[in-house]
């Protein structure tokens, strides 16, 4: 008999909803039945260069995970465990990034590469505290990428390192590209605001001094100026974006990274210091680098 899986999407960012999109690609060719709880906005989007996404079964649900949302009172923090429909008909359930789940269904399975709680001063601390507290009593199975786990991951009992959620059709795609052919210039900062000003001050040098060596610059559509010079465009994501790519400025979040570190490309991080994520990345991308 198939077993039912649900894969509850952190919907913070793009990254978290397109690795649990890959998660689940990976389990439906394993013969589970997978159904994924995330928005749709970011559905439509991963099926525009996914195609086989259409295989899974999607319920459109928001988290509305947001550092600030994690700063108000414990009930802001968890309201959406409320919302959720019932899981009670899964034989499995992933949550992504978000412990609380165990309050709900203590076997639940964590995909993490951090936890909210661990990574930022401003989470509530009866958030925490019960994160910390439901880890503890229930000891869950956390798969983490092996590279970019954080150490609060990596000390789960149940911690289980995997390798990065590679976009398959770009895998297949680059093996087909030549370095020499590559000529482009990535500048994104995802789908959070917090690196826009140090990344649109990036763009300002950009416009002021020009593309240096690079033929064209991508750019994220909500950092794009007005009426850009002909070799600065708007960056569309796609299998052929990233094949054409020599060098990447971006806030270092793991779904941008996944797919950089998959073309083979320079990456140079920008992002706000006050993120231990980020700067936890950064580290790891500058290491790669020098091995």
């Amino acid at each position: 008999m198939t077993k039912t899986l649900a894969i509850v999407a952190c919907d913070h960012g793009f990254g978290h909803v397109r690795r649990c999109c890959l998660i689940a690609l990976d389990l439906y060719n394993s013969g589970y039945s997978v159904t994924i709880f995330a928005p749709d906005s970011y559905l439509d989007r991963l099926r525009s260069y996914i195609p086989s996404l259409a295989l899974i079964h999607f319920i459109h649900f928001e988290t509305k995970t947001t550092l600030s949302s994690l700063s108000l009172s414990l009930s802001s923090c968890i309201e959406w465990l409320d919302r959720l429909p019932s899981l009670d008909n899964f034989d499995f359930v992933i949550s992504d990034n978000l412990p609380e789940i165990l309050a709900i269904r203590n076997d639940a399975i964590l995909s993490a590469q951090f936890f909210w709680h661990d990574v930022s001063p401003r989470i509530c601390p009866d958030y925490s505290d019960l994160c910390s507290d439901l880890l503890a009593r229930f000891s869950p199975l956390v798969f983490g990428c092996e590279l970019f786990a954080m150490p609060a991951v990596r000390s789960q009992l149940g911690f289980i390192p995997v390798g990065l959620y590679k976009n398959p059709l770009l895998v297949e795609a680059i093996t087909k590209i030549v370095s020499l052919s590559r000529t482009d210039l990535l500048v994104t900062g995802g789908t959070t605001p917090s690196a826009r000003n140090q990344l649109t001050n990036y763009i300002r040098i950009l416009l002021k001094n020009g593309p240096s060596d690079f033929k064209r610059v991508h750019v994220d559509p909500n950092l794009l100026p007005h009426d850009p010079p002909p070799w600065m465009i708007k960056a569309d994501f796609s299998v052929d974006m990233f094949c054409s790519l020599k060098c990447a400025v971006c806030r270092p979040g793991l779904g941008i990274l996944t797919d950089l570190l998959t073309v083979g490309v320079k990456i140079i991080p920008l992002f706000e210091p006050d993120n231990a994520e980020m700067v936890f990345n950064a580290k790891v991308v500058k290491h790669l680098a020098s091995h």
